[in-house]
């Protein structure tokens, strides 16, 4: 997991070794914070962050909360002592592996209401509010069919006083995936502009995946015949280049595009409980779209 920072082109890494196949936590920081680990063990990771471009000093508590029911208590005393620690803004985010409310969770069967008051008692303790979210009502599906099928809002992010004064403009996005049994977490503690990307028109590593790439080359360059000098051959590959971006167009679309129109179409078929066919179709799809989008960076 450290070394997965190259790829990701983070700076700095923190984590805590998991149990076999089971837990462990990793985070990734950019070149942009300094980030002070606090302390970790296999509940969370607690850090102090800089982020000395703003001037703007934070606590964050990133958590995953104990899995067996039985054990949850000493989920929601390890806070309680955490809250003690420091007295800077303090954000708490992740999988807490508990509901707060009874409309939070969907089965077949109810969740025991004195599990959720315990953690409810645990957020007043610590002084901590749930920031909220947009997206589907959920962030856990355990994938299965009809009354079978258990979805609850497990994962959240909630900050106390000092930290909603220092970020008024906190949101959380509850994000679409096809990866995982628990849908991620999107925190924009300020308000961002989007960011604009321009991709030049060379060779995609992608185009490889179908099946048509070599007739549409083979035919181009059967046109083009460069024949007598370097010049020619200069002429054919520009236009190589665009007939096989006109190409592309017409068999890949815009990737980054279609993956945020498959995200959005994903959450809305999640949120309105489509059926798990329908569900599993736009999964398939947007996993070939998260490929041809790694390969298109790579």
């Amino acid at each position: 997991m450290e070394k997965l920072k190259w790829r990701l082109q983070m700076k700095g890494f923190a984590g805590v070794s998991s149990d076999g196949l089971s837990g462990g936590l990793a985070l990734y920081w950019d070149e942009n914070l300094q980030v002070t680990v606090l302390d970790s063990c296999a509940r969370y990771i607690d850090v102090r962050i800089v982020d000395g471009a703003n001037d703007k000093t934070w606590r964050t508590t990133f958590v995953y909360g104990e899995p067996r029911v039985e054990h949850r208590h000493r989920m929601w005393s390890a806070l309680s002592n955490l809250r003690a620690v420091s007295s800077d803004p303090w954000l708490v985010c992740g999988d807490f592996n508990e509901a707060m409310w009874q409309h939070e969770h969907f089965s077949r069967s109810q969740c025991p209401e004195n599990q959720m008051l315990l953690f409810r008692d645990c957020l007043e303790t610590c002084k901590l509010m749930d920031l909220g979210f947009s997206g589907a009502p959920f962030t856990y599906d355990n994938g299965q069919m009809g009354e079978r099928n258990v979805r609850v809002r497990l994962d959240r992010a909630c900050a106390d006083e000092a930290l909603r004064d220092l970020f008024p403009f906190a949101q959380v996005t509850r994000l679409a995936t096809s990866c995982s049994d628990h849908a991620p977490l999107m925190i924009r503690l300020a308000h961002e502009e989007p960011m604009r990307t321009k991709i030049s028109p060379r060779y995609e590593i992608m185009w490889e995946g179908h099946p048509g790439l070599g007739d549409v080359i083979a035919e181009t360059w059967r046109k083009s015949k460069p024949r007598g000098h370097l010049g020619a051959v200069r002429d054919a590959m520009k236009e190589m280049m665009h007939k096989l971006w006109a190409w592309s167009k017409e068999n890949f679309g815009h990737v980054i595009t279609e993956i945020e129109k498959l995200w959005t179409e994903l959450a809305d078929v999640q949120l309105h409980g489509a059926d798990r066919v329908a569900i599993r179709q736009k999964m398939y799809k947007l996993d070939e779209l998260l490929y041809r989008e790694e390969m298109l960076w790579l």
